[in-house]
C-alpha cells in the first residue's frame, strides 16, 4: 500500500514537471510562480503603459583596451567622454502590459526614418525560476537577455553568445514619465579584449493611451 502511493507521488510529481516546463523563448504560456520568484513580484510593473522616444546608435571609432574602461558604470557622459559617431537613430514606440506580477508582454514598434522601414516585434519580461529573462521575438530573430536588478528602478539585461558573436549590456532605468537605456554590444568580427564598438542610448517618454 505505501509503495503505491509513493509511485502515485512520483507519477503526479512528474506529470507536473512535465506540465510546469516551459521554454524560456516561450512568450505565450506564462510559467508556474515559484517561491524563488517571489522577491521578484511586480519588478516590471512600473513599465507598464505606453512609450515613446528615439534609440540612439554610437561608433567608437577609437577603441581602447577594454580593462581601461568599467564597462558597469556607464552614463551618458561615457558617450561624450569617447567622442562617440552617431550612426543611426530609430523612432520607437513599447506599450507593455503585466499579465500577473511576473510576466509582462510587450510590443515593440521601430521605425527607421532613413528607409521607412518599420517593424513590429513581440515579447515578454518575465521571472522563470527565479530568474529574470526579457525575450524579444523580432522578424528575423528572437533576442534573449537575462536580468538582475540594481537598485529600486534599475535593470540591468545582458547576453553573450558566441556563435554568432553577440555580447551585450543594457542598463534600464524606469520613472514615472522617462525610461531610458544605456548599454553597449560586441558583434561578429568585434575584438572583445578592445572597448565595445557599439554603444546604445534611449530616452523615452511615457504617453496617454487614448
Amino acid at each position: 500500500m505505501k509503495r503505491s502511493y509513493l509511485y502515485i507521488l512520483l507519477l503526479f510529481w512528474v506529470s507536473s514537471s512535465c506540465q510546469n516546463s516551459i521554454a524560456i523563448d516561450n512568450i505565450q504560456d506564462i510559467p508556474k510562480a515559484t517561491v524563488q520568484d517571489q522577491r521578484y513580484a511586480d519588478v516590471f510593473k512600473i513599465l507598464d503603459g505606453y512609450w515613446k522616444g528615439k534609440f540612439l546608435i554610437f561608433e567608437d571609432k577609437n577603441p581602447v583596451l577594454k580593462d581601461q574602461l568599467d564597462l558597469k558604470d556607464i552614463s551618458f557622459s561615457t558617450f561624450q567622454k569617447r567622442g562617440l559617431k552617431q550612426i543611426n537613430s530609430i523612432q520607437v514606440e513599447q506599450i507593455y502590459t503585466s499579465e500577473t506580477p511576473y510576466f509582462q508582454k510587450v510590443t515593440i514598434t521601430d521605425f527607421y526614418p532613413d528607409s521607412g522601414k518599420k517593424v513590429i516585434s513581440e515579447g515578454v519580461n518575465k521571472i522563470q525560476e527565479g530568474q529574470m529573462w526579457c525575450v524579444v521575438k523580432k522578424p528575423d530573430e528572437t533576442v534573449i537577455h537575462a536580468g538582475s536588478t540594481k537598485g529600486k528602478s534599475t535593470i540591468v539585461w545582458q547576453r553573450n553568445e558566441k556563435d554568432p558573436q553577440k555580447i551585450e549590456y543594457f542598463k534600464e532605468t524606469v520613472s514615472q514619465q522617462f525610461y531610458e537605456i544605456i548599454g553597449w554590444g560586441y558583434y561578429q568580427g568585434d575584438d572583445p579584449k578592445l572597448s565595445p564598438k557599439l554603444w546604445f542610448y534611449a530616452k523615452y517618454k511615457r504617453q496617454n493611451l487614448d
